[in-house]
């Protein structure tokens, strides 16, 4: 591609295309069909560095995009001295390749899943997580030079962190988790923050100066819902916790209307209960979650209801 930009002949083409320059590169792609696509690669770079960004309802700025387009609608007559076009085509693939790399290094990579569905990443530090349903994850694309090992985090994900030596936080609404090497679940839906640690040791603060650090220790977790003090709890069921990970619901003696919110989060529906006491009764047990029509079902053959499903609605109706 750098051939390319460095060719006068092909940059005048891109910019000032006629017929015989036409005729002569699409000759040139058809012999050499495999370069066509460095050739339209080199293509969008040229046209990328002559497009100008402009803002919308800015006529100040329109007015002067204008008065340079009409500058540059003949080619230039003047000839550049010939041992200077080398020199200036070097300093393009210069420039560009440094573009590329600031970019590349300060970008942010951003991940998102939709109902139903869950993602496994590897992060740059070679740390992994398992993005649930209907959650979003962004980062650094390049922890090395950033300096920092941090993940924002939208609904709920699993962390698998390697121990470099450096920190490494979770940013989910309100609450920051600090660890060095661990594993564990943060959740983080509308007002309720939650995280359950499976092995290690992490802090989690809160951003909003609610209550003290918590430090957390393998089978605690620790639960903040807005404007209330956090509750860290022992003793949590951390298989059950992390159950999402291996496609399952894993429940003892869990309320349906708690079920209900995992439909709404995960699946994106809205469930109307005929009969308020439904929701009140409690499930033991492990129930798979591979297909949300095997969960559907699963849940009107223990709880003796008929679900109907309506576009996103669901209605759970008690069997006479």
């Amino acid at each position: 591609m750098e051939d390319f930009l460095a060719d006068e002949y092909f940059i005048r083409w891109v910019k000032f295309p006629d017929a015989a320059t036409d005729a002569f590169w699409q000759q040139l792609s058809a012999d050499m069909p495999d370069k066509a696509p460095l050739m339209r690669e080199a293509r969008e770079v040229v046209y990328a560095l002559s497009t100008p960004v402009l803002e919308k309802n800015d006529p100040a700025r329109e007015k002067v995009w204008q008065a340079v387009l009409e500058n540059i609608q003949q080619p230039p007559v003047h000839r550049m001295q010939r041992y200077r076009r080398p020199l200036l085509a070097a300093a393009s693939v210069l420039l560009l390749l440094t573009l590329g790399a600031v970019w590349y290094f300060t970008s942010t990579v951003t991940v998102r899943t939709g109902y139903g569905e869950t993602r496994e990443i590897t992060l740059p530090d070679h740390s992994s997580l398992i993005l649930n349903a209907h959650s979003t994850a962004s980062y650094a694309r390049s922890w090395p030079v950033t300096g920092k090992r941090e993940v924002s985090l939208q609904g709920e994900a699993f962390f698998d962190v390697k121990h470099t030596g450096d920190t490494f936080r979770v940013a989910a609404g309100p609450a920051r988790v600090t660890v060095l090497g661990t594993a564990f679940n943060v959740r983080h839906r509308e007002d309720i923050t939650a995280v359950v640690l499976q092995r290690g040791r992490v802090r989690v603060d809160v951003t909003d100066g609610q209550g003290q650090p918590a430090f957390l220790l393998p089978g605690e977790g620790w639960t903040y819902a807005h404007r209330r003090p956090p509750v860290v709890v022992h003793a949590v069921d951390t298989l059950a916790a992390t159950a999402w990970t291996r496609h399952e619901l894993l429940l003892n003696a869990t309320k349906v209307k708690d079920i209900i919110n995992v439909l709404k989060d995960n699946y994106g529906y809205t469930v109307v209960l005929q009969d308020s006491t439904i929701g009140e009764r409690e499930i033991k047990g492990r129930i798979p979650m591979q297909k949300e029509k095997d969960l559907l079902f699963v849940l009107s053959r223990i709880l003796d209801i008929d679900i109907q499903q309506k576009n996103d609605t669901l209605l759970f109706t008690a069997r006479q």
